[in-house]
């Protein structure tokens, strides 16, 4: 059998764990990036592009808002345009009381330093003037600061970068086996070889948790499937990402809508990815009404992913409980706006011993014994 070995082994290539490498990479490290698939193929590049920091919890705003800076820099830092433009999010309040709702938020977050506005219906019709004027709509809360990228080019291009900085990337490259010895995790054991490093991070999405039960841990995780609707390319009509309580939808550079939000979500068997008839007939439906320009278009594909979230819907940074060299990042609901902060915090840490930001409301001790049951 092969040996590989490295400083430290990551474990997942989505926009988490390939940020986490290219940083540790920046800081001298040598690095193995292990994928079971392909880089940037499941969640990381079946999402809907949104490069959001409003509606989130307020203990993840901070980050969102230091991920901004990030994004503006990617296409120079990485050497490739990945489609990323501040175009705005705004978020329809189609009752008084959703309204209400978005108002209180946006007050937490003005207060943690997001510029949002609340818009009035004349204001949010104006800004998105495609919206159909049977939609009931009593405001908006909008915050300009936010947009959105190609996700089927981010994570592509940030391992274009790691690999010049000296990244190993292995796709195609299951972990069999986590293998442990005194505290701490000695190899990822795969079909190639085992990897040996002195420091292993999962940033494995929904895969996190099995790697997690190798070595007698569970992880407090669920999953869901959202699918993604694209119609054919359309003159420019839609300017911000959209979002309303039925569904989200945004149109691309390259004129492309993409549709999904709740009309879309169904339960998940296994590792299950195909798109449901449904979801086709919900997508139909909802989006002519919201954009009556969109009514005889054609879609013309269709993909879903697995996402997955914690149980109060707050991500996991820590240092695995019982471990010293064992590092998971893990439980991220729209994690796509806070992967390259995530990277730059992991790095930190494992390169210097501390982060420039407080990770402590992502630990595992928010959850008690639950995250750090041990299996039997």
């Amino acid at each position: 059998m092969n040996g590989f070995t490295a400083d430290v082994i990551v474990i997942g290539g989505g926009i988490v764990g390939s940020s986490i490498a290219f940083r540790l990479a920046g800081k001298g490290l040598s690095v193995i990036l292990l994928e079971k698939g392909r880089v940037g193929e499941e969640a990381s590049g079946r999402n809907s592009g949104g490069v959001r920091q409003q509606d989130r919890h307020w203990v993840e705003l901070p980050m969102a808002m230091e991920a901004i800076n990030l994004w503006a820099d990617m296409k120079e830092e990485l050497d490739w345009d990945v489609g990323y433009r501040r175009v705005g999010n705004i978020h329809y309040g189609h009752s008084r009381e959703r309204l209400e709702q978005l108002r209180g938020v946006a007050e937490r977050e003005i207060k943690g330093g997001l510029e949002v506005q609340m818009l009035s219906p004349e204001e949010t019709r104006r800004l998105t003037p495609s919206l159909s004027e049977r939609i009931e709509l009593h405001g908006s809360k909008y915050c300009p600061s936010d947009g959105t990228a190609n996700p089927l080019l981010v994570v592509k291009a940030i391992c274009r970068a790691a690999r010049r900085k000296g990244v190993r990337i292995h796709e195609h490259t299951s972990v069999r086996q986590l293998t442990t010895h005194n505290g701490r995790v000695a190899a990822a054991v795969t079909e190639d070889g085992a990897y040996e490093g002195a420091i292993c991070v999962i940033a494995a999405g929904p895969w996190t948790k099995g790697l997690c039960n190798m070595v007698g841990f569970d992880v407090s995780t669920k999953v869901e499937k959202r699918s993604l609707m694209v119609t054919e390319a359309l003159p420019p009509m839609i300017t911000p990402f959209v979002e309303s309580d039925k569904l989200y939808y945004r149109q691309t550079l390259e004129g492309n809508i993409h549709v999904g939000g709740s009309i879309t979500a169904s339960p998940i068997e296994g590792d299950q990815t195909s798109v449901e008839f449904k979801s086709f007939i919900e997508v139909g439906r909802w989006l002519p009404a919201f954009v009556p320009a969109t009514r005889n278009v054609k879609l013309i594909r269709a993909f879903s992913g697995i996402r997955e979230s914690s149980p109060d819907r707050i991500f996991t940074l820590d240092r695995a409980p019982g471990f010293e060299n064992f590092f998971i990042a893990s439980g991220f609901s729209g994690g796509f706006c806070l992967g390259p902060i995530v990277g730059k915090l992991m790095a930190e840490w494992i390169a210097e011993g501390k982060s420039s930001l407080d990770v402590s409301p992502f630990r595992w001790s928010r959850f008690g014994t639950r995250s750090e049951r041990q299996l039997s």
